[in-house]
């Protein structure tokens, strides 16, 4: 290899990971991609597994069984590259094809490392480079330290699940488990069920053991807000546990084996250095440069930290963002400069009454003002307006009809329009 060649780490082999790979290698650069499981995909590989795998590491996937997607497939994928299905909504195989067939296409095969933990980064103020990565090669228990110039994080953000506290928590006698361990719904044929959230896995799980269980409540602090099937009761925010059950905020009480927490994931970076300057308070992960860039040390990104996106669209945008800037096409401003931009943000955010924990939160018109100051700034192909139109839709018809939104099939016409051919 040629010393002089820009070097980068890349953590994880998702979505952000493979599109990253693809954009470092396109120029020139070399690219390492380090990937702790056995194959690539990240949250799209689905295994019945849960706990911890083979070599011992945590499951990364919250996969279940049957999924289909809950933004239409023109709207992932990315710019150049199409979720290849019959339907608009597709299935979790279909995406993990699509993948797949990505990581050929563009030969980042030859790059990626299976079973290849990243255990410490940290900023070295000597040696050639700028970065320095401790991988752990899982197969062998043998460690290699490595020298980059760019570190991009794609580690993805569902794996490491929120789980709240309640009064009483340890008294309940049934089994409590969070989402991210939740694979098929036969596995709970006739318990009585309490889902705590109304989300997205909220929403199918709801739906999907309705059909075998006894009997199905969510609990959610915003019950106007929760509409799910008839025969799903919808309850208020849990006050506290008892063995056999809950009491809810209205004092109202259930009686339940299985409790499931549909309360979210956190930001976790286990592998980054104290010195690295990235830190996670109340699930904002500070201090970042358009929701992407590490101020303190600007040749480290951390992909797909935004939510209510359209992540793979977004994370392409990202990865063709930093490329511009680490060759120097762009230069970045100032840190001073980086950390007033942020502050705005921030402070906007709190105007409209977000808590912290909501900070990377893009809805309403913050999402496509987001892709438009990403594209705006770095001088980049900016995301085809059909594809927040198409966003927009699903969100509407999500809300109209939660059971049948997903039998919606979208034809594009152009980059601006679409049509619905069934529904």
């Amino acid at each position: 290899m040629d010393p002089r060649r820009p070097k980068y780490c890349i953590i994880g082999a998702g979505a952000g990971g493979l599109t990253s790979a693809r954009h470092a290698a396109d120029t020139g650069a070399e690219v390492m991609v380090f990937e702790q499981t056995n194959q690539i995909g990240g949250t799209w590989v689905y295994t019945d597994q849960t706990g911890r795998d083979a070599n011992g590491v945590p499951i990364h996937t919250s996969m279940y069984r049957g999924l289909r997607s809950n933004i239409p497939k023109q709207t992932m994928g990315f710019p150049d590259s199409d979720i290849q299905s019959e339907f608009s909504y597709v299935r979790q195989e279909e995406v993990l094809k699509w993948l797949l067939d990505y990581a050929d296409e563009h030969k980042i095969w030859e790059s990626i490392r299976l079973e290849h933990q990243v255990v410490r980064v940290c900023p070295q103020s000597g040696g050639d480079r700028q970065w320095e990565v401790i991988v752990k090669d899982l197969r062998d228990e043998k460690f290699e330290t490595i020298e980059f110039d760019f570190v991009m994080v794609c580690n993805g953000h569902y794996s490491h699940p929120k789980i709240p506290e309640y009064p009483g928590k340890a008294d309940f006698g049934g089994v409590q488990m969070h989402s991210h361990d939740y694979r098929c719904a036969e596995s709970f044929k006739g318990e009585d069920i309490l889902l705590v959230g109304a989300g997205y896995s909220a929403s199918d799980i709801a739906i999907a053991t309705s059909k075998v269980a006894n009997s199905v409540t969510v609990s959610h602090y915003k019950t106007q807000n929760a509409s799910f099937t008839p025969s799903v009761q919808v309850k208020p925010a849990i006050a506290r546990l008892t063995p056999t059950g809950i009491v809810f905020e209205d004092n109202s009480e259930l009686k339940c084996s299985v409790i499931i927490y549909c309360t979210g994931y956190q930001y976790s970076f286990p592998f980054l250095s104290l010195d690295c300057g990235i830190y996670v308070e109340e699930n904002h992960v500070q201090p970042l440069y358009k929701h992407l860039i590490n101020i303190k040390y600007p040749s480290m990104a951390l992909l797909g930290i935004p939510f209510y996106v359209c992540p793979t669209q977004m994370m392409d945008l990202q990865a063709r963002f930093c490329v511009q800037f680490f060759t120097g096409r762009k230069t970045f401003p100032s840190g001073e400069e980086m950390l007033n931009d942020t502050a705005a943000d921030v402070e906007e955010r709190r105007r409209r009454g977000l808590q912290k924990k909501s900070m990377h939160k893009l809805e309403g018109d913050l999402q496509i003002r987001y892709y438009e100051d990403l594209a705006q700034t770095a001088g980049i192909e900016p995301l085809k307006p059909i594809v927040m139109k198409l966003f927009e839709e699903c969100m509407r018809r999500r809300a109209e009809d939660l059971l049948h939104y997903r039998d919606d099939i979208f034809e594009v016409i152009n980059d601006e329009h679409f049509r619905t051919v069934s529904c």
